[in-house]
C-alpha cells in the first residue's frame, strides 16, 4: 500500500534523496520506490523493528519530510506543485503552447551569391522519429510531457533506443526524480537510473537525450519549483484553508465551556470522544443539523474570522503575482488582468512567447542537435528548429499589414505571402512568384536610368479599339 504521507523522492533535486532512498531500500524490509518516485510497501509487511537494524517508518518520514516541508507546513515537491491553480496555469500555458509548435529539420546551405538557405528535411530519420517519438505517445503528447517535466524538474532525459544497426528509433522518457547526473573528478559523466528498490543502471551519455536548465552546479538544471517552493506552499496553504473554511459553511470557531458548578470531563479520553463525535454530527454536511448539548455546557461568543481584515484575497492574488513572476510568465496568463488592458494584452502574450517560450524552445533545440544528430549531420548544417512564426502572428489587420509592406518593397512574393497564411499558390503565369517594387527606387550611389523617348508609350486600358462600335461617335449618344 502507499505509505499515507504521501512524499516523492527526488534525486534530481535533492542530493540527500539518493542517501534516503539507499537507506528506505536496503534498511527496511519490503520497501520500495514506485515508478513514480513514491515510497510503497506490501500489505503483508510489518513495520521495521529498528532494534533489528531497519529503519521505523516515522522516522523514514521525518527525514523525508525535512526535506521538502516549508513555513506554512505544506510539502512542496515538482509532483506535489501542480495543486497550485498558478503554477498548474503556468506549465498549461507554456507545455500546450510548445506542443503545437511544428519540428522541423533543416540543412543550412548557400546559394550562388553566398546567401544562406535552409531547405527542409522531412525525410530525415530525426524528423520522422520526432514526428513518432515512441509505440505510445504522438508527438503533441510528447512534447507537452517533455516540457512539462522541464518547467516542474529543471531536466528532462529520454532514453535513445536503438536496433541492432542503424538511427535511433525510439525516445523513451525517464522519470526525472528516477535519474541522476554524475561525474567524476575528470567531468565524465555518467547518468544513473534508479529502479524500485535503490538500484540503479548506469548510463553513457550516448545513450541519454538530456535537456535541462540552467543550473547551479553545471550539471543538473535547476528546479523553478523548488527554488519558489514557499511562495507556492503558501497559495496552497491559502487555497487549503479557503475549502476548509467555506466546507464548514463559513462557520466561526467555537468554544465550549462548562457552567460554573460543574467538574467537566472526568477524564482526557471522554473530552476527545465528544469532540470527535460533535464534529462527526455537525461538521461538513451536517452543519446545519439542530444543535443538542450535554446538561452544564455551554457555546461561548465564537471566535470569528474576518477574511477582508486578514486580506485573504489579496495574499491570493499576490501569491499568483509573486509565482508568475518566478517563472517568468505575464501575469495575465495566469488569470491576473489587475495591469491587463485590451491594448496590451496582445503585447503581452507575444512577450509570453519571446521571454518564455523561446528559451524553452532553444534548450530543446540545442539538446536535440547534441544528442539525435550524428556528426556528418553536424557537418552538413543540419539543424532542428520550432516555427515559432505561427505563435508570433499578430492579429488579422496587423499581420496583412506587415505582409504587405515587404511585399511592397519586394521581400516576399505573392506566392510566399498566401504560403504563410497557409493557402494553395497561384501558377507562375499569373504573376505567383514575381516579386515587385517601386519604381521611383535606384540603388545608391548611381544615377537613375533615363527613359528611352522612342519607347512606345503605354496604351491606356480605356482607350477605345479600332474596331469599337463607338468609335468616332459624340459621347453623348
Amino acid at each position: 500500500m502507499k505509505l499515507p504521507f504521501g512524499i516523492t523522492l527526488s534525486r534530481a533535486n535533492a542530493a540527500s534523496a539518493v542517501e534516503v532512498l539507499n537507506n528506505v531500500a536496503q534498511e527496511s524490509k519490503g520497501l520500495s520506490v514506485n515508478s513514480q518516485g513514491l515510497l510503497t510497501k506490501s500489505d503483508d509487511v510489518v513495520e521495521t523493528d529498528p532494534t533489528a537494524g531497519g529503519q521505523d517508518i516515522d522516522a523514514i518520514i521525518g527525514r523525508l519530510n525535512a526535506m521538502y516541508e516549508t513555513f506554512s507546513g505544506v510539502v512542496v515537491t515538482p509532483e506535489s506543485c501542480m495543486q497550485s491553480p498558478t503554477v498548474q496555469s503556468i506549465v498549461q500555458a507554456i507545455s500546450k503552447r510548445i506542443s503545437t509548435l511544428p519540428v522541423q529539420v533543416m540543412r543550412k546551405t548557400e546559394d550562388s551569391k553566398g546567401r544562406t538557405l535552409k531547405v527542409p528535411l522531412p525525410n530525415h530519420p530525426v524528423a520522422k522519429l520526432l514526428k513518432y517519438p515512441n509505440d505510445w505517445q504522438t508527438d503533441v503528447s510528447y512534447w507537452l510531457d517533455a516540457s512539462s517535466a522541464l518547467i516542474r524538474y529543471g531536466n528532462f532525459y529520454t532514453f535513445k533506443a536503438r536496433g541492432k544497426t542503424g538511427p535511433i528509433r525510439r525516445l523513451i522518457p525517464l522519470f526525472p526524480g528516477n535519474v541522476e547526473p554524475v561525474s567524476d573528478s575528470e567531468w565524465n559523466v555518467k547518468f544513473r537510473y534508479y529502479g524500485k528498490k535503490g538500484e540503479y543502471i548506469e548510463y553513457d551519455p550516448s545513450q541519454i537525450h538530456f535537456v535541462r536548465g540552467g543550473s547551479r552546479d553545471f550539471l543538473k538544471g535547476n528546479s523553478p519549483v523548488n527554488d519558489a517552493r514557499e511562495s507556492i506552499a503558501l497559495e496552497i496553504a491559502a487555497e487549503k484553508f479557503g475549502g476548509t473554511f467555506f466546507g464548514n459553511g463559513a462557520m466561526p470557531f467555537l468554544v465550549f465551556k462548562f457552567m460554573q458548578g460543574i467538574k467537566g470531563f472526568k477524564n482526557v479520553a471522554d473530552e476527545r470522544r465528544f469532540i470527535d463525535d460533535f464534529q462527526s454530527a455537525y461538521g461538513s454536511r451536517g452543519r446545519m443539523k439542530a444543535m443538542s448539548l450535554p446538561a452544564g455546557m455551554e457555546i461561548e461568543d465564537p471566535i470569528k474570522v474576518e477574511n477582508d481584515k486578514n486580506q485573504f484575497l489579496d495574499t491570493r492574488k499576490y501569491q499568483r503575482t509573486v509565482i508568475a513572476g518566478a517563472f517568468g510568465v505575464p501575469p495575465h496568463f495566469v488569470g491576473d488582468l489587475t495591469s491587463g488592458t485590451f491594448n496590451n494584452v496582445e503585447q503581452q502574450s507575444l512577450d509570453f512567447i519571446t521571454n518564455v517560450v523561446l528559451p524553452v524552445a532553444r534548450m530543446f533545440e540545442a539538446a536535440m542537435e547534441k544528442d539525435l544528430l550524428t556528426d556528418d549531420d553536424y557537418n552538413s548544417g543540419v539543424i532542428i528548429r520550432f516555427n515559432l512564426e505561427g505563435a508570433l502572428r499578430g492579429d488579422f489587420k496587423s499581420r496583412q499589414d506587415g505582409l504587405k509592406i515587404q511585399r511592397d518593397e519586394g521581400i516576399i512574393s505573392a506566392n510566399e505571402w498566401r504560403e504563410r497564411e497557409n493557402m494553395n499558390p497561384i501558377s507562375e503565369e499569373d504573376g505567383g512568384d514575381n516579386y515587385i517594387y517601386p519604381m521611383n527606387y535606384a540603388i545608391a550611389g548611381k544615377e537613375p536610368p533615363v527613359p528611352d523617348p522612342n519607347a512606345p508609350k503605354p496604351t491606356d486600358p480605356n482607350a477605345p479599339k479600332p474596331n469599337d462600335s463607338t468609335q468616332g461617335k459624340p459621347a453623348n449618344e
